[in-house]
């Protein structure tokens, strides 16, 4: 089966995005943010070379003769009826991933083209191989799309080709069918201009002076000469869009494995109807983690609008969790952010990170009762508060592979995916020497008296009070990380650790950094790192 891909062109998706605003706002379903005439031509501007100049512009100022890399003040000098807004390139990025997603509804796979990311509008690959039958046929499934587009404000341009390379000329130049029949792309790119081939503007411009203004001039052409004069980009964008070299494209990430999804007999539009419905979906979609032995991470809850628009609300854990109970209360605290819009016909919940999660008997064998019981009481608190206040505003140490004691762990969002640390074997670290409950953010400074430079001290003066040294327990030594900082000196940067005691009961851990040498002025210093109980 020769594959066949759809190329959707947006012209106009910065300004189309602006106009849909007003019109939603004056519906009453959003707040206006600019005061925009739909009648009159709209423009984008944004700085360049030190210049303002147009970014994009709509069909009604294109018609007046305005197009994107114009200065501001020349366009409005022809144009005064210009409206300009600042270009906001974000929002057009999000727009566009929005429609991305939006057209999986005709195929699972949808890619963002990025060839031509700096020129004016956006542009989408739907690979609909296998596909279009299920509308009816490819000339069903374009119009239905461009119908639909059409109803949400947006201008597009589509065409349908065995290659990338021929739907992409003839969705922006063709005159021709926008449907290409399988292995018609030669006769179909003949009559256009070279430009439909994804040339660099220079590449064009030198063509078009050689008298080789359209396809099929190439075509006759050997490869060599043109290889020899204008470099293996032509000929390359020339075969890729007659198919002769495959040119694949990066679709965006698959839908997640474990989703549920319920659609209404009647658009919901009251906000109280909203609360059964994670209820439902988590029933389901828990209960296929579970047979399969696994818990998730982070979860989505997509609302779909009768007006082809969506709302989502995203959810996460600090551990995997399947239980219902708990995700609905996560979900409930997020419904009343839902823009019900005109009403909500479809919603959708996704596992999109998901963790293997023992049954309970299983983990309570590998984990042990105690540290069972600890982790499920706290898990909720940490999701719930992280929910709330934000990812970032609760976090955990995890372990990190160095032996020194200050960055021998790391402090991570607790919500992070993949930051869930296995608990550690029993005995695994019963023969290492004890470490302090509380260790300072940084060693500190301190003055201590030893009566032999390599042994214990036996007075010591921290924070102007001095401590008399009752028992000691060392030296435990940690050399310096080579492979960190290879250029720091190994007997400088060596520690001598010693848990002290001292006469009144505080418990204590020093370092003596750096070695007694012989024939050197560098004396070691002495700090405080750590307290114990």
């Amino acid at each position: 089966m020769r594959s066949r891909i759809l190329s959707l062109w947006l012209p106009n998706l910065a300004t189309d995005r602006l106009l849909r605003h007003v019109r939603r706002a004056a519906d009453g379903r959003d707040h206006p943010k600019a005061d925009l005439d739909p009648e009159r031509p709209l423009a984008t501007f944004a700085g360049h070379k030190g210049a303002l100049r147009l970014d994009a512009v709509c069909a009604r100022a294109g018609e007046a003769g305005l197009a994107p890399g114009m200065m501001l003040a020349d366009a409005r000098a022809m144009v005064p009826a210009l409206q300009v807004q600042a270009a906001e390139p974000a929002a057009d990025a999000r727009l566009l991933e929005d429609l991305a997603a939006w057209c999986e509804r005709y195929t699972p796979s949808v890619a963002i083209d990025r060839s031509h990311a700096h020129a004016a509008g956006g542009a989408l690959w739907l690979d609909v191989t296998g596909c279009a039958h299920l509308f009816g046929g490819e000339a069903a499934l374009r119009e239905d799309l461009l119908a639909r587009l059409r109803r949400q404000g947006l201008a597009a341009a589509t065409a349908i080709a065995d290659a990338p390379g021929a739907a992409w000329a003839l969705a922006r130049y063709g005159n021709a069918p926008p449907i290409v029949p399988p292995g018609g792309a030669r006769v179909a790119l003949a009559p256009l201009p070279v430009a439909a081939l994804r040339l660099d503007p220079d590449a064009v411009q030198m063509l078009e002076r050689l008298g080789l203004e359209r396809v099929e001039s190439l075509y006759p052409l050997p490869h060599r000469a043109l290889v020899a004069r204008f470099g293996d980009v032509l000929t390359t964008r020339l075969d890729q869009a007659l198919g002769l070299v495959d040119e694949p494209i990066s679709p965006r990430p698959p839908r997640p494995a474990y989703r549920a999804q319920l659609s209404f007999a009647e658009p919901i539009g009251e906000a109280a109807a909203l609360a059964p419905v994670p209820r439902r979906l988590l029933a389901e979609l828990c209960g296929a983690l579970a047979a399969a032995s696994l818990g998730a991470r982070r979860l989505t809850l997509a609302f779909y609008r009768v007006d082809n628009s969506t709302a989502a609300v995203a959810v996460g854990t600090s551990r995997p969790c399947r239980d219902p109970r708990q995700l609905e209360r996560l979900f409930a605290e997020k419904l009343e952010r839902v823009d019900l819009g005109f009403g909500i016909e479809r919603a959708i919940l996704e596992a999109e990170v998901i963790e293997p999660l023992l049954p309970e008997p299983l983990a309570w064998r590998a984990m042990g009762a105690g540290d069972l019981d600890q982790a499920r009481d706290l898990a909720p608190l940490v999701d719930r508060l992280s929910n709330r206040l934000g990812q970032d505003a609760v976090s955990q140490l995890v372990p990190r592979a160095s032996h020194i004691p200050e960055r021998a762990q790391r402090r991570v969002p607790a919500l992070s995916s993949g930051t869930a640390v296995p608990f550690p074997e029993r005995g695994l670290y019963d023969e290492a020497p004890a470490r302090p409950l509380r260790l300072l953010a940084r060693p500190e400074p301190i003055e201590a008296v030893a009566p032999v430079p390599d042994e214990p001290p036996v007075l010591f003066r921290w924070r102007r009070a001095l401590h008399k040294v009752a028992k000691v327990r060392g030296p435990e030594r940690l050399a310096p990380e080579w492979w960190r900082a290879p250029e720091v000196d190994p007997a400088a940067a060596t520690r001598d650790y010693f848990a002290v005691e001292d006469t009144e009961g505080g418990r204590f851990w020093l370092f003596r950094e750096g070695l007694y040498m012989a024939g050197t002025a560098a004396m070691p210093r002495w700090y405080l790192h750590g307290l114990f109980g």
